[in-house]
């Protein structure tokens, strides 16, 4: 079984260095199929488990690809400092969420979030997408949201934060970039939550609350190899390129989450 997390491991680091995300879409589906299949789990607990394990995974996927970006000076750490406070608050809100109700209706709305998204990158000038950056009040707004759904979904945020950060004038390496510091942020206190939470329900072997420690170690193992590959392909490829690659991604997610 651990060869299957190393191969989600492998493809959620590339997707984390290529586009700026925790790979968290990809994870908590895969760890949920895995989980429900081997039977590893309670059915009422398998979601649980793949978001608590898919958010303590990113961290390492991060961090990996992180370092990448900070030596391309691709960090508005500015903006980082600005958004991370409110991101925290949204992931304390929703983990509490996540722990006492089901997820499917946020995955639907989830999903046409990322239709509206994928559309806009995909068939839209991205100069008439530019609008001034808005008031500090509106990006800690946004940062909460963005925080609390990170912590439902199972999620970095880079998914919502890179188009969001598009729209407000910085570019798509900035903005990936961005995206990837705020992601290890929400990765430290989403697994802390759901640790603590999953604890006072949950106690099985392998586990710690909500974070299934095998499922873990071989998400890490090769996401920390591939990260850096995803990284060194994004900044090779032209922004409009990028830029579709990111799109038709959001888009095959949203298809999958309508489907499932």
């Amino acid at each position: 079984m651990i060869s299957i997390y190393l191969l989600i491991g492998a493809l959620s680091g590339l997707l984390a260095g290529l586009l700026g995300i925790g790979g968290g879409i990809i994870i908590v589906p895969a760890l949920a199929a895995v989980f429900d299949h081997y039977q590893i789990f309670p059915d009422s607990y398998v979601m649980h488990m793949a978001i608590g394990t898919s958010l303590a995974s990113l961290i390492v996927t991060l961090l990996a690809s992180l370092r990448q970006h900070m030596r391309r000076r691709s960090v508005r750490w500015d903006l980082v400092r600005r958004m991370l406070p409110a991101l925290m608050v949204g992931v304390v809100i929703g983990a509490i969420v996540a722990h006492d109700l089901p997820a499917k209706y946020l995955r639907i709305i989830f999903s046409m979030f990322l239709f509206y998204i994928a559309y806009g990158l995909l068939f839209k000038n991205p100069e008439s997408q530019k609008v001034v950056m808005p008031s500090r009040f509106v990006i800690r707004a946004v940062a909460c949201i963005i925080g609390a759904l990170s912590s439902v979904l199972g999620a970095g945020g880079g998914a919502m934060l890179i188009p969001f950060l598009l729209k407000c004038q910085v570019n798509i390496r900035e903005a990936t970039g961005t995206a990837v510091a705020c992601g290890v942020g929400v990765g430290l206190v989403a697994t802390v939550c759901f640790m603590l939470l999953g604890t006072s329900v949950l106690h099985m072997p392998e586990s710690t609350g909500y974070i299934y420690w095998p499922a873990f170690i071989g998400i890490s193992i090769t996401s920390i190899m591939t990260a850096p590959v995803g990284t060194s392909i994004a900044y090779r490829l032209p922004t409009s390129v990028l830029r579709h690659v990111f799109g038709i991604f959001l888009l095959l997610v949203a298809i999958y989450l309508i489907v499932k």
